[in-house]
């Protein structure tokens, strides 16, 4: 993984080493190196206890995957106390490389971005400049939890994995950078830029918590200030500090376990998961016989069911979401927590999915793509919304998805995800033989926004806002010819749409509605008049016009009245 301005060099210690730095040779030198007074830190001195341990369970996995069935036919106690022997000296190897590992990791926050020095032969320099960072959030894997830790990961606009992770921090530490990068990124002065980040604060944890500093200065306030100040502070521990800002959505565990049984996507996969894993074991016994060196050989597969369904439930536990001035701030996670914060610049595309069996409570899932940010995970980072009643899905879209056009935009995306195909007026393929196709997908021009439907189980609308657009190809083949159909392919920053297989007639003049988006919708002169979020404060907070021009950096300029939404031809079947 590298970051943008990423250079490896000869070794460097950093400015606690005191050895003069080795020259650069990349071509986004990192203000923080050349010349930055932003003063160095490391990371937690427990950090090592925290990474070393993969190494462990790697060998020991290498080891008894290989062996298991030699290890126990031959297991004898001389040999059981000279394997733990091995096992002490690799966990106290893996400790050292981790400690000398930390040693040498430094990171700093200053005006121009984020720093990241790590490597103790071959230095590595990672910079994310501020006008090229996307999100800020923080992960708390499980052991990192019990202490106290955090990572914090700054997301770079990029390819797919650009992303500077500083692990691992203390967790008010890492609130502290969170806040501090964010500021840094939507373009605060240099004196404002850095709360609290170049040294935490005196006083300890009281310093840090304003509601510890006003509890303890009231001594004498009644019981039931107390008590209400009790369940703040119980919240705050819950939510991971996401308690601040406008509350969107908050998701219960009885709606999140009864939308995974409603989900027949999810329902299928553990059927196959487990016809799978009962074949596996099968054929084993049946090649290999019943004995302990096959059972386990056999218990990954076992566990890769209970692991799936845990994994859905883990992303979608405890998920919150509350509006504030730097965007959209989400909560998530029962063993591995992790808090994110998307603006709503920052965003290219949205995914609504609603399955089947979602459609009488009126439950649909919201994900968006934003540059920089590649995360397969349905309930992952770009998953804003898991699973939300009809009032979380206006909250959600109103802050973060400019206008679609329409007189009532949630009434208009009701209505493409309930009605069926046949009944919208859109442009579809006019291919006879296509006939899934003619029946589950639609594309629909808005005059805010490109709307794709489809899906037959589970309906998924994809929403490009059409300022976003940056590249348009048209595909075409002497099939397409014979048949009379192109496919139009609408890319954005880090995103692809396809169209397939419409009218040639209806392509083109898409096409050329869409290229005179992209060449005008954009226009950085013209930043004052981009669309904003319905929702979204006017003049509060600084996601919106800071977060929006310093996107301008790394996606395509324009900015011009709209096109209005075209009227497809009549269809005519082949």
């Amino acid at each position: 993984m590298t970051a943008p301005g990423t250079a490896p060099t000869g070794p460097e210690p950093d400015s606690a080493a005191g050895s003069a730095p080795a020259d650069r040779t990349s071509a986004d030198a990192s203000p923080a190196d050349s010349g930055s007074a932003a003063p160095r830190h490391r990371t937690h001195p427990i950090t090592p206890l925290v990474t070393g341990w993969k190494v462990v369970v790697g060998v020991i996995a290498v080891i008894t995957a290989q062996n298991v069935a030699q290890l126990a036919d031959e297991f004898t106690v001389r040999r059981a106390l000279i394997g733990l022997g091995v096992l002490l000296v690799v966990i106290l190897v893996s400790i050292v490389l981790s400690a000398l590992s930390w040693w040498f990791t430094t990171y700093a926050v200053d005006e121009d971005g984020v720093s990241l020095h790590h490597g103790m032969i071959s230095r590595s320099r990672e910079y994310a400049p501020r006008a090229r960072i996307e999100s800020v959030s923080i992960e708390r894997p499980l052991l990192a939890r019990l202490l106290g830790l955090a990572k914090v990961r700054v997301e770079v606009a990029g390819g797919g994995e650009s992303y500077l992770d500083i692990e691992y921090v203390s967790s008010a530490r890492a609130e502290e950078l969170r806040r501090g990068i964010l500021e840094v990124a939507a373009g605060a002065s240099a004196a404002n830029a850095r709360p609290d980040i170049d040294a935490p604060p005196a006083g300890g944890a009281a310093a840090a918590d304003p509601s510890a500093t006003s509890a303890a200065s009231e001594p004498s306030q009644a019981g039931g200030a107390a008590g209400e100040q009790h369940g703040d502070r119980l919240e705050e521990l819950l939510y991971d500090g996401v308690t601040d800002g406008e509350l969107i959505a908050k998701i219960p565990t009885e709606r999140l376990v009864r939308s995974l049984a409603r989900d027949l996507g999810f329902l299928v996969g553990i059927v196959m998961s487990i016809v799978g894993v009962g074949v596996a074991i099968a054929l084993g016994i049946w090649q290999e016989g019943f004995s302990i060196a096959i059972l386990v050989a056999l218990a990954p597969t076992v566990i890769a069911v209970p692991k799936y369904v845990f994994g859905r439930i883990d992303s979608g536990w405890g998920f919150v979401s509350r509006y504030t001035e730097r965007g959209l701030r989400m909560r998530r996670g029962l063993a591995n927590t992790r808090t994110d914060n998307i603006a709503a610049g920052r965003i290219q595309r949205f995914d609504l999915r609603r399955p089947f069996l979602w459609r009488g409570p009126g439950w649909t899932a919201v994900s968006v793509t934003v540059a920089g940010i590649d995360d397969d995970d349905e309930n992952g980072a770009t998953s804003v919304l898991p699973v939300g009643t009809r009032e979380e899905l206006r909250g959600t879209l109103g802050r973060l998805s400019a206008p679609l056009g329409t007189e009532d935009d949630l009434a208009t995306l009701e209505h493409l995800l309930m009605a069926p195909v046949r009944e919208l007026t859109g442009l579809r393929t006019p291919v006879r033989w296509f006939w899934i196709a003619r029946r589950t997908e639609l594309s629909l021009l808005l005059p805010g926004a490109l709307v794709h439907r489809s899906g037959i189980v589970s309906r998924k609308l994809s929403i490009v806002p059409r300022e976003r657009i940056q590249e348009l190809r048209l595909e075409d083949g002497p099939l397409a010819r014979r048949l009379g159909i192109l496919d139009l392919h609408v890319e954005g920053a880090g995103d692809s749409l396809l169209l397939e297989n419409l009218r040639r007639e209806d392509a083109l003049a898409l096409h050329a509605v869409l290229a005179a988006d992209a060449r005008s919708l954009r226009r950085y002169r013209d930043r004052d008049r981009w669309p904003r979020p319905a929702l979204a404060p006017v003049g509060g907070g600084t996601d919106g016009a800071a977060a929006d021009s310093a996107a301008a950096e790394v996606e395509t300029s324009g900015n011009a009245p709209g096109a209005g939404a075209m009227t497809p031809r009549p269809e005519q079947e082949r």
